[in-house]
């Protein structure tokens, strides 16, 4: 079902496609029955372009989300008597949607810093990571520390919108920046030498290095631990929060989310379209 070796243009297949998960779906909306007997749906909002976290996948021929993110989207919405709707957009449209109403919650990776948590509220961090910078294999013995990457002649990318484009903007400011939607793209980028480096959360950049052939992490990190990864809710919605972090707290106590994680990373690493 799940074969090793995934290509960087099956990493780009990762929005305009369809599924059926308990019902018919539009390109980007994906349906996860969680019991038979709920009536109602939860919608959550993410940016499938970010393993282990979220990314496509094609399961028997049936294309599907999965990832750390979609199976806390599933704890949440059980919690709740509830199944469950993915909205697959890009990264920086994610807000913009909650407010509007248009999705109930966002998960995506999605660090909770004081320009977001100004529009929206957030739960408590269920994940903690560190930023890292990804390279072709062969540029590691060139770029050794912070200032040999932060040249004028040095492009380095990172996804528009997320906290990596704020890292990138402070610790190489003298380098060209490459800002895009989708992160495989900047990895198409990478691998085409179009960009030298690609700032990226470290399971997101094992999980290229474990797929793509000729890439690695540089031996540095960029900034401090970005405070990690929480749920995002509309400004007030305090009884929705309440609950998330009621099931994000049970999953981390139990160990549960610590397999869901160990899982992913695993499965990302052996997985192919």
């Amino acid at each position: 079902m799940f074969k090793k070796g995934l290509s960087v243009f099956a990493l780009l297949f990762v929005t305009g496609f369809s599924m059926f998960l308990g019902g018919c779906t539009s390109s980007n909306i994906f349906t996860y029955i969680i019991d038979e007997s709920y009536d109602e749906f939860i919608v959550m909002g993410t940016s499938a372009d970010y393993a282990p976290y979220e990314w496509p996948m094609n399961d028997d021929g049936v294309q599907t989300i999965v990832g750390i993110d979609i199976e806390i989207g599933k704890a949440i919405a059980k919690e709740l008597g509830m199944n469950l709707k993915v909205v697959n957009k890009g990264f920086d449209y994610l807000l913009d949607d909650l407010s509007s109403g248009k999705v109930d919650f966002v998960i995506a990776g999605m660090t909770p810093t004081d320009a977001r948590a100004l529009i929206v509220d957030f739960s408590n961090i269920y994940y903690e990571a560190h930023q890292v910078v990804l390279v072709q294999t062969a540029s590691v013995s060139t770029f050794t520390n912070i200032d040999s990457l932060n040249s004028a002649s040095i492009r380095i990318a990172a996804q528009m919108g997320a906290i990596q484009q704020d890292l990138a903007e402070e610790n190489f400011p003298l380098s060209q920046k490459v800002y895009l939607q989708a992160v495989p793209d900047l990895i198409l980028k990478l691998t085409q030498g179009l960009v030298e480096a690609v700032v990226l959360e470290q399971p997101v950049a094992e999980g290229y290095v474990s797929n793509v052939e000729g890439l690695s992490i540089l031996d540095l990190e960029i900034g401090e631990p970005d405070g990690g990864s929480a749920v995002a809710v509309e400004k007030g919605n305090a009884d929705l929060l309440t609950t998330i972090n009621a099931v994000l707290a049970d999953m981390i106590s139990s160990g549960e989310l610590d397999q869901i994680i160990s899982d992913m990373i695993i499965l990302n690493s052996t997985t192919e379209e």
